[in-house]
């Protein structure tokens, strides 16, 4: 897990809160809020923040506070402009705090966040985290989100061990704790590089035929919304296999089967990278296995 925080102006111009946020990887740094009485909000320290960040090579997550009583598509206008003008790139990652009503019944509030999410991913061309708190999404207020990254506030349960609220069966970000004024926060990738990988812009998928290797008898695809993708195939030596693509490339072929295989395989995949992958023994018993990170491993 990577230790990172997230600020906004709150927080102050870096100087006032990098001291106390120590070694970390990544920080999240709040761009926009168009609020419902129509100021155009712009964190003033933005820019600074973002700027120190980049300087000292650490990750950046770029988000916008949702009103969803506001139009999805000017929310979004909006952080995308800023988006641009703070020079941020593609290896960056972009997030939804949605956290408020204002007011409108839960139903509402979902399909607003919806369609601010499709939009970013469109646009910006990158799976949105949504950040929000577990009594929230219980309302009903994150149905159908489930297939964005989640960045869950729960500040009961220790680092990296969040309960993850419906729609949700696991996590990106768990913010844990607010010490010194400072919001703390996990995230559940192994490596920087792992984690910008997983959230940043995803390059387009080559067009044509493209070898992806191995020797098999069958196979069977899935896919998430956020570009990953998985092949399984039973090898020559009976057991499954599987490639991933990871947003730029196909892996190599790893065994993840722990008994030989015949006949077809079948493969689904859920939100945030969860997933199941069928086959049929030699025996002619059925295996389920699932998978919580795009196909990565198989248990």
């Amino acid at each position: 897990m990577l230790a990172g925080v997230d600020v906004a102006s709150f927080q102050g111009p870096p100087g006032d809160w990098t001291s106390a946020a120590g070694d970390i990887a990544w920080a999240a740094v709040k761009l926009t809020e168009l609020e419902p009485n129509g100021t155009n909000y712009v964190n003033p320290d933005a820019q600074a923040d973002l700027d120190w960040l980049r300087r000292n090579k650490k990750g950046r997550v770029a988000y916008l506070f949702g009103h969803p009583s506001v139009g999805a598509k000017q929310t979004v206008d909006f952080f995308e402009t800023q988006f641009n003008l703070m020079g941020l790139t593609d290896s960056d990652a972009i997030a939804l705090d949605l956290e408020v009503t204002d007011g409108l019944p839960a139903a509402k509030v979902s399909a607003w966040a919806g369609d601010v999410q499709a939009t970013l991913h469109a646009r910006l061309g990158r799976p949105p985290l949504l950040y929000t708190f577990i009594d929230f999404a219980k309302q009903g207020n994150c149905a159908g989100l489930g297939g964005y990254p989640l960045w869950i506030a729960d500040p009961s349960s220790r680092a990296g061990h969040p309960v993850v609220p419906a729609p949700w069966k696991t996590w990106a970000i768990h913010q844990y704790a607010t010490i010194n004024n400072l919001d703390r926060d996990v995230a559940n990738y192994s490596t920087q590089s792992a984690m910008f990988e997983a959230l940043g812009r995803k390059k387009p998928v080559p067009t044509g035929p493209v070898n992806i290797g191995g020797n098999s008898s069958a196979i069977a695809a899935t896919g998430w919304d956020n570009g990953r993708m998985v092949v399984v195939g039973i090898g020559s030596d009976s057991f499954v296999y599987r490639t991933r693509f990871t947003g730029t490339r196909w892996t190599v072929w790893v065994k993840v089967s722990p008994t030989q295989a015949k006949g077809n395989l079948a493969l689904t995949s859920t939100g945030g990278g969860g997933g199941s992958l069928f086959y049929i023994e030699t025996s002619g018993q059925t295996v389920k296995m699932i998978t919580s990170n795009y196909g990565d491993t198989w248990a």
